[in-house]
């Protein structure tokens, strides 16, 4: 089951963060273009978060996460399997778990298993997009303008 067609409000709160990154996506990764959200597999019951393709033509499979845990790892993985097997593993394909914090062991697990997993740390401001409030350790930056006299 994906995100859109569960009913858990965490999942409500991803669906949010996540189309509202892909609004401003141009923003953050003028590199790549965006090519859907909800991608449906052969299958059609398993859907990837967004899909994006870069100018090498690498095409990126991601997971929007509030958090980052075990579970994204086997998403990303399984889309990313999904997608080489519907492109006849002919094109270059790149999971990647996009999250405002990750568990400390999945960094660990795609660095030393080595596989091939980009992480993106959603910028802290995008929270209020899924109505998240901000955490102790996530605070507004506030810039101090000096007065110049």
């Amino acid at each position: 089951m994906h995100l859109s067609q569960q009913k858990a409000p965490e999942f409500e709160h991803e669906c949010r963060i996540r189309d509202f990154y892909a609004k401003h996506f141009n923003n953050e990764r003028s590199d790549e273009l965006l090519v859907a959200t909800e991608h449906s597999f052969s299958d059609g019951s398993t859907r990837a978060d967004m899909v994006t393709i870069d100018k090498s033509e690498l095409i990126r499979i991601w997971e929007f996460k509030i958090k980052a845990d075990f579970d994204a790892l086997g998403q990303i993985l399984s889309y990313v399997a999904l997608a080489k097997r519907k492109f006849n593993f002919e094109r270059s394909v790149r999971g990647v778990i996009a999250a405002f914090e990750f568990r400390s062991e999945i960094p660990l697990a795609i660095e030393i298993l080595n596989l091939n997993i980009e992480q993106v740390i959603i910028p802290a401001w995008m929270r209020q997009a899924g109505s998240i409030p901000l955490t102790q350790q996530v605070r507004p930056l506030i810039v101090e303008i000096p007065v110049t006299n």
